[in-house]
């Protein structure tokens, strides 16, 4: 499994995804947008909550990457969501946010593995659940941490699993966010020349 910070960038994405179709200003209203991101970011990491069951119960080891690793989960608990709140408008389009946060960690430990490359090392999950088969990527690109204990997850491994996705994904994120202002520049500047085509 990747650690949280790939998720929670994940559910960043999403919020992303959310602004531009929403096409608002993040920078002047952000009070108002931050509760979406929370549940965004929250939805994005819902999958491993199965994870604390393994802490406080060495017999739960089989409960983690289960169901709530699923595609029947992920649009079960997107429905569910959207009924208690609408993160956008109308009842379908605040299920497929959900559902894109909620399977946007399915698809971060679908490639997740113990080396990078072309390895055939993935950790596996039963995407199609209740069919038990588990589906993994041949290509890793993020290295899973090691939970197997209390040392194990502060090892030094797992400190080094969370830089390189801490790197990752802020490069991604970085990209991503330039190209968002260029567009939003260009639609500006395409919404000036409209209207000053209109008062010619």
């Amino acid at each position: 499994m990747a650690s949280p910070i790939a998720h929670t960038f994940a559910g960043f994405w999403t919020f992303l995804i959310l602004a531009a179709q929403l096409k608002t200003r993040l920078a002047t209203l952000w009070r108002e947008w931050l509760p979406r991101l929370s549940v965004l970011i929250l939805v994005a990491n819902l999958p491993d909550l199965d994870f604390l069951f393994y802490c406080f119960d060495r017999n739960a080891k089989n409960l983690h990457h289960s169901f709530t690793h699923s595609l029947t989960f992920a649009i079960l608990i997107s429905l569910a969501l959207s009924c208690v709140w609408r993160i956008a408008p109308g009842f379908w389009r605040s299920t497929l946010l959900y559902f894109t946060a909620y399977s946007s960690h399915l698809l971060i430990d679908f490639f997740t593995g113990t080396k990078i490359g072309w390895t055939h090392t993935g950790f596996g999950m039963p995407l199609f659940w209740p069919w038990s088969k588990e589906f993994s990527s041949p290509l890793i690109l993020t290295f899973g941490i090691r939970y197997k204990d209390f040392d194990a997850l502060f090892s030094l491994s797992n400190l080094w699993v969370c830089t390189y996705e801490l790197l990752t994904c802020s490069a991604i994120t970085a990209v991503a966010l330039a190209l968002w202002k260029r567009t939003l520049k260009s639609r500006s500047f395409e919404q000036l020349g409209s209207a000053e085509e209109g008062i010619l």
